[in-house]
């Protein structure tokens, strides 16, 4: 294991972060100028791994962030990397990463990138070899001249410290301290032991005293007991009467009570019928005017409707007659328009042909015509010029002159041509958007038809919902009515509820729904009595047992019924009680298998997830006839038992019980409130589903109108582009005439200007002809035939020319006027007459009139069912009348038999209150003598005779003349004999305790003996091991002299080389170490340290370091600086060791010196720029050079 690499940021003068390259695993050598931070590279690795900076406080921790310019540094690092291949450091990997952290307010820590602690990494070092008791394995500046300073005694500290007796004294020390504190406890313990002694002998005389006292005493407890069972006879005899008498009275109140019981539940069954009846007959009034108002409603659309229907019949016959007539208009139109195109297509086709012949005549014309020109030409020019070489000269400037006209036309063509190819695709666009505009008029009106089918939909639909809503209005008028009642039918209930628990019970009940849903707990079951069923058999047994249990809250958890709480105090909403299911463990109860004892538990029906909340409350009753049966069950199973009637009796004997009303019934209470809850919350929902099929329906409505409104929109949009596309139609035809007739003139020049260039091709051709032929007078005969031909030819086709040019220039200008006729006259009217018949035909009244029909008979039908349901709702407002004065009578009726029975019932309760009175006075008495004759504790068997009530005045008197004997002895100690018994107990206590921290102490100074003997072993085998080392050391630092450690001992002062110490010798008899040495002989017996030279001392001191150090080797050591002081001789000694010793152990050092050098493997420089060290690789080379810069001249 070594050291791999070191990381440091911020600390001291390394303000960045530095990281070392890869160090040997051998002798590494760190060089640098004086203050440039090689220093502070060795005080980063000590501050991880040594003990040099621990409990660091702020202002310690700020001298080691970095100081200088630039921003303040808030926090250092310093991270090493070992090389674990070794596996030394248990923690299983090859790399093991420790790093420090410290900023002004902390100090962290951390073990392979995870949080760790200091003592942590410190027993990580120790279980790799760092010794806590051998600090040298880093060895500082200064380390070297302490040692050669130090004194005998220190060098004796630093082996005790070495050889690790500070565990050794500390638990000596700790040992003493319990001498001590054992041995002040014995003091004590002799001082109470003094004290226990004399009270003990004060005790013994005040026992006879006592003997005496207690004869009396027992005499007249005796006494007592007697004249106590005998009352208590009395009143058991008393009870037993009046129990005769309480049993008749009960037994006559459970008649009355169930005759009472029988009103109520008419009165109570009577009651909700009523109440329903008057909501109903409320309903029904509402339904009447709401239906009273809708009939108004359907009445003036009636009326309104039939208006509308008899304007539309008076305008419908004028429609029709401009509908026929215009459908005639548009007919005769579109004939006349046929036909003109018919004929425009005929003419279109003669056009062509007579223009296609006209062309091709010319073409033929104008060759020959240009032929006799030429002939003409040259016979003219035979006689023009007298030599061929003056006629050449002019046919050479006419080709020049004709080669720039043909060059002329030729570009005039060109661009006739690209002009007429534009005015072809202009044309071809304006058909293309002809027939765009033409598609698009007849998509807006395809879609004007589709939206007025559309729209007539929408209305009638929208009606029908409308219809829908007003019947969803009236069911929510009827619900609001119901809820209304529903909901004073629920105060009613939680007033009733309230009435049989205190305020703040009721408040949390009614709370603990809302603080569910508030805080989203699941685990709030609700309370005990909606968790449950039983029958009306069992419904007052079970109460008298539940008690205001029946309004404890069941819960998962305690935690959940913790948040309530929380809930229920800060909110301040009441208070209640809760029964967390997962700490409720009920003992198992063991009922009797009896026919008379029937378990309570078995006579609810419930979930069985609450189960344990049922077992605690329940789980220990049985239900019996009588109170009698239930109190012998009671008292033999430890069980509580309960009579139909609610009385009850448990394992102590109490009887509790009595009449109770129906109406104070808490089950009762509980489960009317459950029932209007339930049904105030289906109302609640229903209620919900009607809004919710309201919005559906608003939104819908309101849907249908946008949607109407938009169709409204997009009709009047899709008028508005048909017009605009028939506009534009009309513009198109226009532009599509005028593009026509620009493109047959562009034409027309583009064929005269190809005949222009014919004619001065042919004649440029010709010259360039002649131009090669002999000079002659005049032209041959061949070429006056030709000529008198052309000439005859010339004439034949200018005649049929001219009739070839009449005929098209006749069709041309019929064509011309279709196209005028077609463009800007008929189609437009067309046009015209097409939107007037269809305006005519959407404004049709028979449509509208259809449509109102339709409608009119809806609202009809609508009447004649609104007229029906008003019909049955005037019978049934009667009979509902009518059976409400039924149930008031009958009500009423049976109000005053309940009455009558009530004050009949309160009579025979105030007899039964008067018996349970005298009865619990009794009881009170009874209970009273039986606590008397406890109190007396055990009586002797004298006091158990047997006595009657005419004895008790005798034996009153003989009791109070015990009684006055016993007054006689007030002052005797009557605690004697317990207070002797405790003070004997005591002692022996005491004594056992004496006699155990006697055993201890022995023990410790015994511990003490070892500890000290030990301490003298550790001591002995370090001297002798360092002692060895030292010799071993110093002889190969300095081969012709010779080392030795001398032990120093208090007893005669006088050095002992041999070390023969007795085994009783104490540690406190060694006053130091004494270091002899000779530096050039064998046999001298040397000299101490204090007659040495300065150089010589640092060579000793390092001799003793490296044999502490191979005493307790570690995996590496750090050097700085040791070879200061040394020659050079001594300083190759010291390089020579460090090489040896670098095999097994890494070692960094730092040095000023050459010989270092030589045997080192790796070699680092420490720069120093603007406060900043640098820690980087050099060569050896470069470590040479910069320590020869660094010697002084």
């Amino acid at each position: 294991m070594h050291i791999k690499r070191i990381t440091i940021q911020g600390f001291k003068s390394y303000r960045d972060e530095t990281t070392t390259d890869p160090l040997s695993p051998h002798h590494n050598v760190v060089v640098g100028r004086n203050g440039s931070g090689k220093s502070n590279f060795f005080a980063a690795v000590r501050f991880v791994l040594s003990d040099a900076y621990t409990s660091l406080g702020r202002e310690e921790r700020q001298a080691l962030l970095h100081e200088g310019t630039g921003p303040a540094t808030m926090s250092a690092f310093v991270e090493i990397v070992f090389d674990n291949t070794d596996s030394r450091f248990p923690t299983g990997k090859d790399e093991t990463v420790v790093r420090r952290t410290i900023g002004l307010k902390k100090d962290d820590y951390s073990l392979d990138k995870k949080s760790s602690t200091k003592s942590e990494i410190a027993s990580l070092l120790e279980s790799a070899g760092f010794s806590r008791s051998n600090p040298y394995y880093i060895v500082p500046q200064g380390r070297i001249t302490s040692l050669t300073h130090a004194k005998d005694a220190e060098r004796l500290a630093l082996l005790k410290e070495v050889a690790g007796t500070k565990v050794y004294e500390a638990r000596r020390e700790a040992s003493l301290k319990i001498i001590d504190e054992t041995e002040r406890t014995r003091v004590k313990i002799g001082e109470d032991l003094a004290l226990i002694e004399e009270r003990l002998g004060e005790l013994d005389s005040e026992k006879d005293e006592l003997d005496k006292y207690r004869a009396l005493d027992r005499e007249r407890r005796c006494l007592e007991y007697a004249i106590y069972s005998v009352e208590q006879e009395d009143v058991v005899e008393q009870l037993d009467e009046i129990d005769i008498r309480r049993e008749q009275l009960v037994v006559a109140v459970n008649a009355r009570q169930e005759t009472c019981g029988d009103l109520e539940r008419q009165a109570s069954d009577l009651e909700p019928e009523m109440r329903a009846a008057k909501q109903a007959l409320e309903i029904l009034r509402i339904e009447h005017e709401q239906l009273a108002s809708d009939a108004e409603d359907h009445a003036r659309a009636r009326a309104h409707t039939e208006s509308a229907i008899h304007d539309l019949e008076q305008g419908r016959a004028s429609g029709r007659d401009s509908i026929t007539e215009l459908r005639r208009t548009v007919d005769g139109l579109s004939r006349e328009v046929r036909k003109r195109e018919n004929e425009l297509t005929r003419v279109e086709v003669n056009y062509g042909k007579a223009l296609a012949a006209e062309t091709q005549l010319r073409e033929t014309f104008e060759v020959a015509d240009q032929q006799r020109k030429a002939l003409l030409q040259r016979q003219g020019r035979s006689g023009q010029f007298s030599s061929k070489g003056q006629r050449d000269k002019w046919l050479k400037a006419e080709i020049v002159r004709l080669e720039t006209s043909v060059q002329q036309h030729r570009a005039q063509v060109a661009a006739t041509e690209e002009e007429q190819t534009g005015l072809h695709t202009r044309l071809g666009e304006i058909e293309a958007s002809i027939s765009a505009a033409k598609a698009k008029a007849a998509s807006c009106g395809e879609q004007i038809v589709s939206m007025q089918a559309q729209e007539i939909g929408l209305k009638e639909d929208k009606d029908t919902k409308a219809s829908k809503r007003k019947e969803l209005w009236r069911k929510e008028a009827r619900l609001e009515t119901e809820s209304s009642d529903l909901r004073e039918e629920l105060k009613r209930a939680e007033r009733a509820l309230g009435g049989t628990v205190d305020r703040a019970t009721s408040e949390g009940l009614q709370a603990l729904p809302a603080i569910r849903e508030r805080l989203g707990l699941s685990g709030i079951h609700g309370p005990l009595f909606e968790l449950f069923e039983v029958d009306e058999t069992y419904r007052s047994c079970v109460e008298a047992i539940a008690g205001s249990s029946l309004f404890h809250v069941v819960v998962d958890s305690d935690d959940t019924a913790s948040r309530i709480m929380d809930e229920l105090n800060k909110r301040k909403l009441g208070r209640l009680t809760f029964m967390p299911l997962n700490r409720m463990h009920p003992p198992p109860a063991t009922y009797p298998e009896a026919s008379d004892a029937i378990p309570m538990i078995e006579r609810l029906r419930f979930n069985r997830r609450y189960q344990r909340a049922f077992e605690q409350v329940f789980g220990r009753t049985i239900i019996c006839p009588s109170l009698e049966v239930g109190s012998g069950y009671a008292r033999t199973m430890n069980l509580t038992a309960v009579t139909l009637e609610g009385d009850k009796v448990d394992r102590r004997g109490e009887l509790m019980g009595g009449f109770s009303s129906r109406k104070g019934s808490r089950l009762e209470a509980a489960k009317a409130l459950v029932h209007v809850q339930g049904r105030v919350k289906e109302a609640e929902r229903q209620e919900k589903e009607i809004m919710a099929a309201l919005s559906a329906l608003d939104q819908e409505i309101t849907g249908q109108h946008s949607e109407l409104q938009m169709l409204s929109a997009r009709a009047v949009q899709a008028n508005n582009e048909r017009s605009s596309a028939k506009q534009d139609l009309r513009q198109l035809a226009k532009t599509e005439a005028s593009a026509r007739q620009f493109a047959e003139n562009a034409n027309k020049s583009l064929v005269s200007l190809n005949a222009q260039l014919r004619s001065a091709e042919r004649e440029l051709q010709s010259m360039q002809e002649e131009l090669g032929t002999p000079f002659a007078r005049g032209i041959s005969a061949e070429e006056r035939v030709q000529l008198e031909q052309l000439a005859a030819q010339v004439d034949s086709q200018t005649s049929e020319l001219s009739k070839l040019l009449a005929k098209r220039v006749d069709l041309e200008g019929r064509r011309n006027v279709l196209h005028n006729e077609l463009g800007l006259g008929m189609r437009m009217r067309l046009d015209d007459a097409q939107r007037q018949l269809e305006q005519a035909t959407a404004e049709n009244p028979d449509k509208t009139i259809g449509v109102r029909s339709r409608e009119l008979a809806k609202v009809a039908q609508a009447q004649e069912l609104i007229g029906q349901q008003l019909t049955d709702i005037h019978q049934e407002i009667e009979d509902k009348t009518r059976e409400i004065a039924d149930l008031e009578k009958q009500l009423s009726e049976t109000q005053a038999r309940l009455d009558a029975e009530n004050r009949r019932v309160q009579g025979e309760m105030e007899q039964l209150d008067k018996c349970l009175a005298q009865r619990n006075l009794y009881l009170q008495k009874k209970n009273e003598y039986m606590r008397n004759i406890q109190d007396l504790g055990v009586l002797p068997e004298e006091a158990f005779r047997n006595f009657n009530r005419a004895q008790l005045p005798k034996l009153a008197k003989k009791l109070h003349k015990t009684n006055e004997k016993l007054k006689t002895f007030g002052h005797v100690n009557k605690k004697a004999f317990e207070q002797y018994t405790i003070f004997a107990r005591q002692r022996e206590s005491i004594q056992q305790r004496k006699r155990e921290l006697d055993q201890s102490a022995a023990s410790i100074e015994e511990l003490i003996e070892v500890l000290d003997q030990r301490k003298d072993e550790a001591i002995e085998r370090t001297f002798n091991q360092v002692s060895k080392y030292f010799g071993q050391v110093f002889d190969k630092l300095v081969p012709a002299g010779r080392g030795s450690l001398v032990m120093q001992r208090r007893a005669d002062n006088v050095a002992d080389e041999s070390m023969v110490v007795d085994e009783n010798t104490a540690v406190e008899n060694y006053t130091g170490v004494t270091i002899r040495v000779s530096f050039n002989s064998k046999t001298d017996e040397g000299l101490h340290m204090q007659q040495l030279s300065g150089g010589q001392k640092s060579l000793v001191a390092l001799a003793l370091i490296f044999a502490i150090q191979q005493c307790d080797p570690a995996p590496f050591y750090l050097f700085d600086e040791i070879d200061a002081n040394l020659d050079a001789v001594h300083r190759t000694a010291v390089a020579d060791m460090i090489h040896e010793l670098s095999r097994g152990s890494q070692f960094v050092t730092t040095t000023f010196r050459p010989e270092m050098l030589v045997h080192a493997d790796k070699f680092y420089g420490v720069t120093f720029e603007n406060k900043v060290s640098q820690i980087t690789t050099i060569t050896q080379d470069a470590a040479v050079s910069f320590i020869d810069e660094a010697q002084p001249s």
